[in-house]
């Protein structure tokens, strides 16, 4: 396998732990609600240190476990909003596993359409709203001082990064988990108010000279950093 498909595994696995993580920290987070009856839970994993640097439980799917709204025994969507969540870089029947546990939702399943679709309170709207927005926050304030900065405008919709050519040794996996993270959570902060086309205008510069590194518009355009960014600068 060639190192930079390897960096890429690794970024995605990065990612998927780290929207885990989110996902358990708002459990965590949540009072007790009353819980629709369910039907057969996943069983849950723990796995080392090495392969989860997160420390969270991760989700072993059943075969059978059903992601479809058939999950809920007594489902009755009356009085709740009801939201599209935009293709995501991660395992669908993870993320509805793990959604279904958060208390981000009162329903969360797979449509007929193959739609990841959330069902939800106002008040639960609300809180997973402000919990975006303090985990853009979080995110942001992991930005490293020489090497990357991140920064939103727009109301969320636009990504500004100064970055520095020194990633390149050996930074730019982190650097891009943290830029998918964010990009997930200005998906949802977007669904959440409404917007049913998500569209992130990203802007990438360089740290040292501000030349422009990248323009583009995702997920029309996905995003990338490597050398080929300062050789075309």
């Amino acid at each position: 396998m060639k190192k930079r498909n390897v960096a890429g595994l690794i970024v995605i696995a990065l990612f998927v732990i780290g929207i885990a993580a989110a996902l358990m920290q708002y459990k965590r987070e949540q009072k007790a609600l009353e819980q629709p009856e369910v039907g057969e839970e996943p069983e849950t994993v723990v796995l080392s240190a090495d392969e989860n640097p997160f420390g969270v439980e991760i989700k072993k799917i059943n075969e059978n476990y059903d992601l479809t709204k058939n999950y809920y025994k007594n489902y009755d969507n009356n009085g709740l909003e009801k939201f599209v969540i935009p293709n995501i870089a991660i395992d669908e029947r993870t993320y509805i596993a793990e959604l279904r546990e958060s208390g981000y939702c009162q329903y969360g399943y797979i449509d007929e359409e193959d739609n990841i679709i959330v069902e939800m309170t106002e008040q639960q709207k609300e809180e997973w709203l402000n919990y975006t927005v303090n985990d853009i926050n979080r995110i942001i304030g992991q930005g490293e001082e020489g090497f990357y900065s991140f920064k939103f405008t727009h109301n969320y919709e636009e990504l500004q990064l100064e970055i520095s050519k020194e990633i390149l040794n050996g930074k730019t996996t982190t650097h891009t988990a943290l830029v998918m993270s964010l990009i997930y959570d200005s998906e949802i902060y977007q669904v959440l108010n409404g917007k049913t086309d998500c569209a992130i205008h990203i802007v990438g510069k360089d740290l040292e000279t501000g030349g422009e590194l990248m323009n583009i518009n995702f997920p029309e355009e996905g995003y990338h950093i490597s050398i080929e960014n300062w050789d075309n600068m």
